[in-house]
This record gives structure tokens, sequence and C-alpha cells, in this order.
């Protein structure tokens, strides 16, 4: 029952950008980022295979086209694509032109984009001419010369554009000119704004705020757990439009130096195609699709060697017993944080209460604990909060006493075989137990009391 999670962070840990150029120094011209088969269904362009060095290179041309822009140190930047090589670029990109990015859901309209970046004030919007047969770009276009004064250009991923709109494959193709660096103005550059995401609540959509340290610290909790390394073939169809597809995807990639297969969900046959093709050895998927390709024997390969499971819905979350290889599991938590799931006697899962990193001296990644109002709430290296000096415009998660940051979701907490452990009890923003509920919940265990406790629950490191 115990974690056998030790992932380390650094003192100092690097910037996003930095960790892709280590890795293109190591990695050099071996195989770095790749596209699936079917990229022309879903977006223009044929699909890439991009080195380690030919990421590095499009990521300063795209760097370099923004910097000739003009825009201001940490300007943001709303970007909206699928899960193919542009986005990531395109998201690099603004990292290294010392930009913000803020990544803007799939399923939006180009009415919501809007929303998103006049309430954020942002500076220019990067979105797809096309995604699959939905075609937006120019309502977007007009909506914004509508309705925003302040953007000072509009790109996009595709072909045959509408006038006034920059291309991205101009940008990839833009003279490089030297090194792009701009110096952050904080003094530990691991803490200015990274990229921010978008979160649904009850009251509306809200922007999330995550600096460099807190991305790799997401991250980290899924490396360890899938023994990612710079020889593995991670295979991945989570959509880089929040905390799951950038922490799963796009920064283990990044941290691991490892070779990243993208696949724009969910098409079973080209997944096993890639998984034969490009021999993967790790696969993150979403908790549903896991449970039907276990069944349908979608993960038969001699070279997998864990396939993990994301779950939005942790107290819905089952895997059969009779999976080929190691499946763990994470509840992904809104956009506040993202925690391994342990087996219970029952057949349900426990989320780990503490999730430690091995510097002693440094905070856990995550830690759980119960609110008095029922909720499930977390802190930790990877828990975003306020603080971000980006003119106060962000609206993250509001911090209660002491770094706690409630997720919404109903929980209840217990010991099982002398572990603490966590139990989502229902979906997010639904209504907690009442008190004789929780007195039933608790038979299975020594319970910590019937009360809820705001207090961080016993660590299980």
């Amino acid at each position: 029952m115990t974690s056998d999670i030790t992932p380390r962070i650094a003192p100092a840990p690097s910037t996003l950008d930095q960790l892709l150029r280590i890795s293109a120094q190591r990695g050099g011209d071996t195989l770095a980022l790749v596209d699936a088969p079917d990229r022309p269904l879903w977006a223009d362009g044929a699909p890439r295979r991009l080195t380690w060095n030919q990421v590095d290179a499009a990521v300063s041309a795209v760097a370099g086209r923004f910097f000739e822009m003009g825009l201001p140190s940490e300007a943001l930047v709303c970007v909206q694509g699928l899960n193919v090589t542009d986005t990531l670029i395109a998201l690099l990109g603004c990292i290294r032109a010392g930009l913000v990015a803020v990544i803007v859901p799939i399923d939006f309209s180009p009415a919501e984009i809007v929303g998103v970046a006049e309430r954020l004030n942002a500076k220019a919007i990067l979105a797809a001419r096309r995604m699959g047969d939905v075609q937006s770009l120019r309502p977007l276009r007009h909506l914004v010369d509508e309705s925003i004064a302040d953007i000072r250009f509009i790109g996009a991923f595709g072909a045959d554009l509408p006038g006034g709109t920059v291309s991205f494959e101009d940008c990839i193709g833009y003279p490089r000119t030297g090194v792009i660096t701009r110096l952050s103005r904080r003094e530990r550059p691991e803490e200015s704004l990274a990229i921010m995401t978008i979160d649904r609540g009850p009251d509306g959509d809200f922007a999330v705020a995550r600096n460099h340290r807190q991305w790799q610290a997401a991250s980290s909790v899924l490396v360890a757990e899938l023994g990612l390394s710079r020889t593995s073939r991670l295979l991945c169809p989570m959509a880089p439009s929040g905390l799951a597809g950038l922490a799963g995807g796009l920064v283990s990639w990044l941290s691991t130096g490892c070779q990243l297969i993208l696949h724009q969900a969910f098409d079973a046959t080209v997944f096993a195609v890639q998984m034969t093709m490009h021999g993967v050895t790790h696969a993150l998927l979403p908790d549903t699709v896991l449970r039907a390709g276990l069944v349908d024997g979608l993960f038969d390969s001699r070279k997998l060697e864990k396939v993990a499971g994301l779950a939005r819905g942790p107290h819905a979350a089952v895997i059969p017993g009779d999976a080929p290889c190691p499946t763990p599991h994470f509840a992904v938590l809104g956009e506040i944080g993202i925690v391994p799931m342990r087996a219970l006697e029952d057949g349900g899962f426990g989320l780990e209460a503490l999730v430690s990193s091995q510097d002693d001296a440094a905070p856990p990644l995550a830690e759980a604990g119960i609110e008095e109002s029922g909720y499930l709430a977390l802190r930790g290296q990877q828990v975003s909060g306020v603080g971000f000096d980006v003119s106060e415009r962000e609206a993250s998660y509001p911090l209660a006493a002491d770094g706690w940051v409630s997720t919404s979701y109903p929980a209840s907490g217990y010991t099982e075989g002398g572990v603490s452990l966590v139990e989502v009890t229902g979906a997010r923003y639904g209504k907690p137990m009442e008190g004789q509920e929780t007195a039933q919940f608790h038979e299975r265990g020594q319970g910590l009391g019937t009360s809820k406790s705001s207090q961080p629950l016993a660590g299980a490191a």
C-alpha cells in the first residue's frame, strides 16, 4: 500500500525552455516528436517527425517571430490547438520569447476564445484554421476585429488563411538570427509564469496560473510512477489543453528527453499502428479509453512496459484485473493537481494522502486534506495559487489558510493497513456525505472521525 514514488525536485529547477535546450544538446539528431499518421484528418499539414535539434530550431524560429512582433515581456498569448507538433512548438516558442501562453480548451468557440483574451488582456491569439470539419478561424478573426483593440496579431495553424492572419508555417520558417534570450525580471526564473490553463467552475471559466517549477512538480508525479527515461517512447493522446495533457505529455517529454508520439484522440486502429510502428514503451490515457483498450486487447505489445490511466472522475475509476502490464492510475483533480491512486480491498481506489520529494527540506509534491465542508483540498509544490505578478490579471484558485486549495470533490478519509488514504466519494461540485453516511463509510477501517478535518492526513510516502 505504500508508495514507490521518489521523484527528485532539484533545489533550483530549470525553466521549461532550459529543459528543451538540455534535451537538444543531449539528443541532437535523435527522433524527439512525432505526429499521428492521421493528422490530415484533423489539422492542416503533413505529419511531422522532428529530431531534438529540429524542435529546438523551430522553437527559436517561432520565438524570433514573436520577438519581432514587439510583444512585451510576459505578455499573454491565447493558444488553441490540437494534439499536434505545431501546438507544442507554439507553446515553447512563447516561453522562449519571454511570453506566457494561455492554453484554451479545444472545445471553446471563437466567442469563448475572445472572452478569455479580453478578460486576461492577451496581446495575441494563435488558433487552428480547422479542427477536423470545424472551421472557426474566420469568425474568430471577425470577432477580434469587432471587439478587441489591443490584440497585436492573430496567428493560425493551417493553410488558406484569411487576410491579416500570421501563418504559423511562416513563423517556423522565420530566419534564425541568433539565440533569443529575454531575461526574466525575477531573481529565480523558474518561479516566473510559464503556461496558464482554463478551469471550469459553477460560476464560469477562470484562468489557472502555474510557474515552471509547479509544472515540473506536476509532471514528476507521472514520470516517477511510469518510470520514464530518455530511452522511453511515450504515446500520448491527451490534448495539450489542460493540466493532464501538458504535464503528462509536454513537460514529461521535456524533463526526461524521451520520444513523444502524439495521437488525436481517439482512433483505436491508428493507436495500435503507432504502438507497433514506434515500439511504444509507455502510454498515457483517459481512464475510460484505457478500460476499453484493455477489454479489446489493444495493449498486447511486447515492448509496452506501463500504461497509465488518468481519471477526472476518481469515484468511478475501474481497472480490469487481467491487464497485460502495470496500469498505474492518477486522479486529475480539475486543474489543481494530479495525485496517484491506490487500489483498495473493496476494488475501489484511494488517493495517496502525501506524495513526497526526495528532498526532505522541500514541501510535498501533493498533500491532501479534507475541509470542514467535506471537500478534498490539496497543497504542495504542484498546486497553483495566486501571487503571480502579471498585472494581477489571472484569477487563480483562492488560497485558504496554510496554502490549501479546495478541489470541490466530495471526499472522506480513513486508514487502511496502517496507511492514511482519501477516497473521492462523488463528482466534482457534488454534495459531500452527511454525517451518518460518513460514519458508515469509515467502518471499513480506522476512521479519522466523522467530523471533517482541515488538517493534512498522515502521509503514505
